[in-house]
């Protein structure tokens, strides 16, 4: 591995650090922010940002950066083009040395080493540090869940804290398009514009730079361009998967079962009816993990207490981000209802790392389903239906049928409908069901 200069690290890390410049942070994600701060209170050596990409880690991290010049700081970018030919264990020491040389010899320290996977075996160098006792707080990103799991912790001196980040909520949607509420009769006064954004919102999802960007086909562009980075960067380049056809049509297959249920078994079917040769199931297991790996879609298992059931049932397709789902699908106002659908598990999922809560949905031996079991301390605590239009009786009787069978099934009384506008309380069998409209629902 060819070996770089300390003096040219230096000229590459400078334009992204606040080393005697100003850099861009962005619009401020307050709640982020705060979270950070309090995770770096901490006596922990290391936190790690963990999230989809795109999702406005760097700028977090900078906006937080920001407030800490004054302690000494030092931003990495591991997706820099011009450190991709150095990239190793070794790069890790000689940008630390370099900065210790040339920056900041002795002073405390703030690192941010961004995007932290392209860098095999890093969690060497960062339990080095830790054993070291240097005078540093380190802080990893990187758009992979394998730096959730215990194996990654386990191989760290100290414990490691974790913030979970993802594309703009509604609420702070709203913010990045200066809408915001200081009294809660503003929602009401603003609600004509509120839903109308939140039309925008479903159909181009809340990654920042698409939120922020006016042009539409601008917006298309860039939601292709983080598709593709996923695909190439989270996936084939990390996991070194040569057919590259098959991983974009596994994942553009799944997008399309977004909202609904599939098995690996119906996916590898579909595989071979458009490839006229067979695939070994594992295969797909295989990829379809790499999916979730990389945050791009999450599977939604069954409600059951026995982990045999999870396991063997199929499980609902979620996507990260409606924007994604939209620029590989076809028909977005035929299938705003899952649309809706996919956004409330999006809030649902977001909360759930706050709030400790599990997701699951639910289905009987004669098909009545409910979207959403939240589950706390092995207690259903909620039952939640997503229905987009209430207005035909047929459909509405099926959603309040489907949500009184799991209400007497798993004994569960706080029982809601998501809807479009519908708004209201119904009592029916002695059982209390609220109707509120999604934009009501995701600014609670």
């Amino acid at each position: 591995m060819e070996i770089i200069k300390k003096e040219n690290l230096i000229e590459i890390l400078a334009p992204l650090n606040f080393w005697g410049k100003e850099q861009e942070t962005g619009i401020k994600r307050e709640n982020y922010l705060k979270k950070l701060k309090e995770l770096a209170k901490s006596k922990e050596d290391a936190i790690a940002l963990i999230g989809v990409r795109r999702a406005g880690k760097t700028f977090l991290t900078k906006q937080f950066l920001k407030e800490k010049i004054k302690e000494e700081t030092l931003y990495v970018n591991f997706e820099d083009p011009k450190l991709e030919p150095y990239l190793s264990l070794n790069l890790l020491e000689e940008i630390y040395e370099a900065y210790r040389s040339y920056v900041n010899e002795k002073k405390f320290a703030w690192l941010v080493l961004d995007e932290i996977q392209n860098i095999e075996k890093w969690e060497k160098w960062v339990r080095i540090m830790q054993e070291k006792k240097e005078k540093v707080k380190i802080i990893i990103t990187g758009s992979s869940s394998k730096l959730l799991s215990g194996e990654f912790s386990s191989l760290l001196t100290g414990r490691t804290l974790f913030l979970k980040t993802w594309p703009l909520s509604f609420k702070e949607f709203l913010n990045f398009k200066k809408i915001d509420f200081e009294k809660k009769y503003d929602y009401l006064a603003k609600s004509a514009q509120i839903k109308r954004l939140l039309l925008e919102y479903l159909k181009y999802g809340g990654f920042p730079k698409v939120v922020l960007e006016k042009n539409e086909n601008l917006k298309k562009e860039y939601l292709q361009e983080i598709f593709e980075g996923i695909i190439y960067r989270d996936i084939i380049s990390r996991y070194k998967i040569k057919d590259v056809y098959l991983v974009k049509t596994i994942a553009e297959l799944s997008l399309n079962y977004f909202s609904s249920l599939l098995s690996a078994s119906k996916l590898r079917n579909v595989l071979v009816s458009l490839y006229k040769k067979k695939f070994s199931p594992n295969l797909v297991v295989e990829i379809l993990h790499y999916l979730e790996n990389a945050f791009l879609v999450f599977a939604l298992p069954i409600f059951s207490f026995k982990i045999k059931n999870q396991l063997q049932y199929p499980k609902k397709i979620y996507c990260v981000d409606s924007g994604l789902i939209n620029i590989l699908c076809f028909g977005f106002s035929q299938n705003i209802g899952k649309f809706y659908e996919n956004l409330v598990f999006l809030e649902l999922k977001r909360n759930s790392f706050v709030f400790d809560f599990d997701i699951f949905y639910w289905k009987d031996g004669t098909g009545k389903e409910v979207d959403f079991v939240i589950l706390e301390k092995r207690k259903v605590k909620k039952l939640i239906q997503v229905c987009y239009k209430m207005e035909n009786e047929k459909t509405k009787n099926r959603e309040i049928n489907a949500l009184l069978k799991a209400s007497q099934e798993l004994k569960c009384n706080d029982l809601s409908i998501i809807t479009q506008d519908f708004e209201g309380e119904e009592k029916i069998n002695g059982k209390k069901i609220k109707f509120i409209p999604l934009w009501k629902w995701l600014l609670e």
